[in-house]
């Protein structure tokens, strides 16, 4: 094959790739809250809270007239309730729904509900995947070594996972971010700064964090003595990328007052941030955990499985380390100092952001990096081609072994927020039992969206009730039982959705076992009993869901 034919072949075979791994399951996989909530035409509707006898809805539920700008605590965050459908605008105070409108757009071509939204982040996915072939070549990698790290990303569990979720927002942020980086390869023409400034504004817009990744990178490739630029367009092009993100947020926030703590950077500690930094090494270690075996996040979010960070541990280690003693000595390739560069400030932000080093939200960009830097290590052995072949090869199928165990690991989850089996036979448990309004209550934060997405043309949507159901309302359970009474009396409840499965996603706020032993305690009190349990068991058959259908309230 000529060279000119190879780079289109090798395109077509790694979008091919792409899609045989992601494009299959998009309408069986369980919903998460958080991947459906930007993309549902309405906001769910959720119970603010529930004291004194008396509960409240969350806006815009709480208003008789519900068009125009509404800001709430359920995401979107910021949006526009239109007559046909709500808009968002804030997905959180630091993400705005721009990526989210790729999923708008393109699902109703893609497939019904969820099927579609999904389809546009594996299309996300996609262009990301091809931004990291053409960001490799023009950083100096050959055509197989290019490949070999498209490969990688597209094997990863974590970029696999995420592109078969309804996630878009967090995706943009990602081809944002690449797309600057590749921009910013050439010397920036005026022409050029102002797009560099646009696509630079576009991933902050999408995840206002992506900058702890991205700017790093983006600073090193503007001053590399091949490149340099002038500090006119220079300006141009960073002025650009965070004025208007910044002027965004201001012109938003002085238009429309923002829900109570969901402003941009409302819940960052500042008075924590000194003993937060002593997080960092720690913090730094689990991302680079992550971007070397995103398993061990997964697997046990997945099916509850454990999976020792060790040996992601030594690798990313080793990577970032050699990355650094390379660079020390001006023999590192483009893509090691941009890794190392960010590493860095992602373990730093991300301990002032967090304080937690479980959370790992900061190394999924961090990760197309990590791959570029391996990349640009293993071109250093050209000379020996033989051992390069080897060690790529042996790092292809590690990385293809990663993938597998994810594969496996989902069609046998233990997770009620992935279990698409439980999630769909419950919600046709409940078709078949024809709930009315207020029928149905739900207990935990990762049911709101779930019923919505499977059945999308039921008029009478849930009653979510998981923050006035939150742990910690009483050592005795006593505020939830005063919470379900409340509930109870005040709305029918025939029908009641509960967790019974493990679940790491749903945070140290929730207590399913809790919430349904408030349930049984509060009954009495209002007159009302069980009269049937229906239990859904996951992927696994292991306990997943469960519905419990009460008595009629004694004043209906």
């Amino acid at each position: 094959m000529s060279a000119r034919l190879a780079t289109p072949a090798l395109l077509v075979a790694l979008a091919a790739l792409h899609l045989a791994l992601a494009w299959p399951g998009a309408g069986e996989r369980g919903v998460i809250a958080e991947e459906i909530t930007p993309y549902l035409p309405r906001h769910p509707v959720v119970l603010a809270g529930a004291e004194g006898g008396r509960v409240r809805l969350l806006p815009p539920h709480d208003l008789s007239d519900r068009r125009g700008f509404v800001s709430t605590a359920q995401w979107p965050n910021l949006a526009y309730v239109g007559e046909r459908r709500t808009w968002p605008v804030l997905i959180k105070g630091h993400q705005s729904a721009l990526g989210t409108y790729v999923g708008i757009a393109a699902a109703p071509v893609l497939g019904d509900g969820i099927a579609g939204v999904r389809r546009s982040s594996v299309l996300l996915g996609l262009a990301l995947v091809g931004l990291l072939f053409a960001l490799a070549r023009r950083l100096g990698l050959g055509l197989g070594l290019a490949a070999a790290a498209a490969v990688a990303c597209i094997l990863s569990p974590g970029l696999l996972f995420f592109a078969r979720t309804g996630y878009g927002f967090e995706l943009a942020s990602r081809v944002a971010m690449l797309a600057a980086l590749l921009l910013a390869t050439r010397p920036l023409t005026a022409r050029r700064s102002a797009a560099l400034g646009l696509v630079l504004a576009a991933a902050i817009l999408c995840r206002a964090t992506i900058a702890a990744t991205l700017l790093p990178a983006l600073l090193l490739l503007l001053v590399h003595p091949a490149h340099r630029a002038a500090p006119r367009r220079l300006a141009l092009a960073l002025g650009l990328g965070a004025a208007l993100p910044l002027l965004s947020a201001l012109a938003v926030q002085a238009a429309i007052p923002l829900h109570a703590g969901t402003a941009p950077a409302a819940k960052l500690p500042i008075a924590a941030l000194a003993a937060r930094t002593a997080t960092a090494p720690a913090t730094l270690a689990a991302q680079l955990a992550y971007v070397a075996d995103p398993d061990t996040v997964l697997l046990p979010l997945v099916a509850d499985l454990s999976r020792s960070p060790l040996p992601g541990l030594v690798f990313g280690t080793a990577v970032f380390l050699l990355a650094l003693a390379r660079w020390s000595r001006g023999r590192a390739g483009d893509g090691e100092c941009m890794f190392v560069a960010a590493a860095l400030a992602n373990a730093l932000f991300g301990a002032w952001l967090y304080g937690d080093p479980r959370q790992f939200q900061l190394g999924m960009a961090l990760e197309p990096l990590f791959v570029l830097a391996v990349a640009h290590q293993l071109q250093s052995l050209a000379p020996r081609p033989r051992l390069l072949a080897a060690l790529v090869a042996g790092l292809l199928a590690a990385r293809a072994w990663q993938c597998g165990v994810l594969l496996a690991a989902e069609r046998a989850t233990t997770n009620p927020m992935l279990s698409g089996k439980a999630q769909r036979e419950l919600t046709g448990a409940l078709a078949e039992r024809g709930p009315g309004p207020g029928d149905i209550v739900t207990t935990t934060y990762n049911h709101v969206g779930m019923l919505e997405a499977w059945a999308p043309r039921s008029s009478d949507p849930p009653l979510h009730a998981y923050r006035a159901l939150r742990r910690g309302r009483g050592e005795d359970d006593a505020e939830a039982i005063a919470a379900w009474q409340a509930i109870l009396r005040h709305h029918s409840a025939r029908f009641i959705v509960l967790s019974t499965g493990p679940n790491l996603f749903d945070g140290p706020f929730t207590d399913n076992a809790a919430s349904e032993r408030a349930l049984l305690s509060a009954l009495p009190a209002v007159g009302r009993r069980i009269v049937a349990r229906s239990d859904f068991t996951c992927d696994s058959g292991t306990p997943c869901l469960a519905l419990l259908e009460l008595s009629p309230r004694p004043d209906l």
